[in-house]
């Protein structure tokens, strides 16, 4: 079993300009909402926001936590999947347009994690909120872990960086 020895820069990344892990708190992802994201009514699916979340997260795990879900799988022998989700929907974005999801976490607990997900346009107009739980686990057991303490420090200064501690 490979060891996690921290965080690492990830050709795939966006960093800063001087190579470190993203400071931008909280973190953010941009998705544009596509014709083919929607029903004919132009309101878009419900899956969609969960992958635009899913997106965002994804990035968040490679830019804030140095580590790609690929390595954290097959190198580390680890996962994090989500265990449970929930969807607020505020209002529907329209077709072409930019949202902004923005990641904070919620709450840490020995294996797992809550995050939760804002979109929002660039003027600050609410579209959805998701709240997703994620659970640390080994593979290729698939049995809750406790989260390794590197991760627990980064999240830990992550929650504090956007004032939820």
């Amino acid at each position: 079993t490979t060891q996690w020895k921290g965080p690492q820069v990830n050709a795939q990344a966006k960093h800063t300009k001087d190579g470190k892990l993203s400071t931008a708190r909280p973190y953010k992802g941009t998705q544009t909402v596509k014709w083919g994201d929607c029903d004919p009514a132009g309101i878009i699916y419900t899956p969609r926001v969960l992958d635009f979340a899913m997106e965002t997260l994804e990035a968040w795990y490679r830019d804030v936590l140095g580590v790609a879900w690929l390595r954290l799988n097959q190198e580390l022998h680890m996962g994090a999947p989500t265990v449970r989700v929930e969807i607020d929907f505020f209002d529907a974005p329209a077709p072409d347009q930019e949202v902004v999801t923005a990641l904070r976490v919620k709450k840490l607990g020995r294996s797992s994690v809550t995050y939760e997900l804002t979109g929002r346009d660039g003027d600050g107009k609410d579209y959805y909120r998701v709240v997703l739980v994620a659970c640390f686990i080994t593979r290729p057991t698939f049995k809750a872990t406790a989260i390794p303490e590197p991760f627990r420090d980064l999240i830990l200064a992550y929650q504090r960086e956007c004032g939820d501690d």
